[in-house]
């Protein structure tokens, strides 16, 4: 568990126990927000893992207005079709492409991502929703044991607010119907650490190179993490980076290795001399 999101877990955890133990019948939606990379998937797939839910993750960055070529909001929720008689947790990310103001200049973008969040609208003030079936055929299921959960990064600011919300063009019809919203913190250099030490990425290629110590490779991967923290963007993600690119360069990483990848053909380091 992140340090830093102990006490946010806690309180996540707790509406996740109201919808289950509700049955569905109290649904507290909610927003996520926090800078990219800082766990807001990663805390919410384990808590419904922990419960035993369903999970569905919808990237909404991918989303296009239903009528229009694309993965529509119904098709991107034909898989609770397969879900009917199970809580199910919704994890909507990316969630921030579709109302940060001025994201686009293109009119025609602006009115699909507005499209898509009056769909979003008519899923929470519904008990049912229509989603793509098979041969075509749209089907009408159940959404009263959907938790709905909006995730996004938000240009990364902190302690994002409803009025902050508004202000990136979020609708007032839709926070009157998810007004709960919750913040992730920036992780420490140390949590980060902890992190790159415990990789399962970085355990997977320790069995691949049994030669290489992992210690050394945590020390070198540790102190570019240290020297980009202040304007990593990527939070968490920029760990896997780094460990693919030590790795794919022989064992090798400085600044210039982020421009320049070079695969190894076979699975051993060359000693420079």
């Amino acid at each position: 568990m992140i340090i830093e999101q102990e006490n946010l877990k806690k309180e996540l955890s707790m509406i996740l126990k109201i919808f289950e133990t509700s049955q569905g019948e109290i649904r507290p939606h909610f927003i996520l927000t926090g800078q990219s990379g800082s766990g807001k998937s990663h805390i919410i797939a384990s808590l419904a893992e922990e419960m035993d839910l369903e999970f569905l993750e919808i990237n909404a960055a991918q989303l296009t207005k239903e009528g229009t070529s694309g993965n529509s909001l119904s098709k991107a929720m034909s898989p609770l079709a397969n879900k009917q008689q199970n809580l199910t947790v919704c994890f909507v990310d990316e969630f921030d492409k579709l109302f940060i103001s001025g994201n686009s200049n293109d009119a025609m973008a602006h009115e699909t991502t507005n499209g898509v969040q009056n769909e979003f609208l008519k899923v929470l003030e519904a008990d049912h929703a229509s989603v793509f079936g098979d041969y075509g055929k749209y089907a009408t299921i159940s959404v009263k044991n959907v938790l709905f959960i909006f995730a996004g990064a938000f240009n990364g600011e902190a302690n994002i607010n409803l009025d902050r919300l508004r202000d990136f063009g979020v609708k007032t019809e839709f926070l009157g119907r998810v007004g709960l919203v919750f913040n992730t913190e920036k992780l420490s250099l140390n949590s980060l650490y902890t992190i790159l030490y415990n990789s399962p990425i970085l355990a997977g290629y320790l069995k691949l190179f049994p030669k290489v110590e992992k210690d050394e490779v945590a020390a070198l991967i540790g102190s570019h993490i240290a020297a980009g923290y202040e304007k990593n963007t990527l939070g968490i993600r920029m760990i896997n980076t780094l460990i693919h690119q030590y790795f794919i360069k022989g064992g090798h990483l400085d600044k210039a290795d982020a421009q320049q990848v070079v695969f190894q053909k076979t699975l051993s380091f060359e000693v420079s001399k």
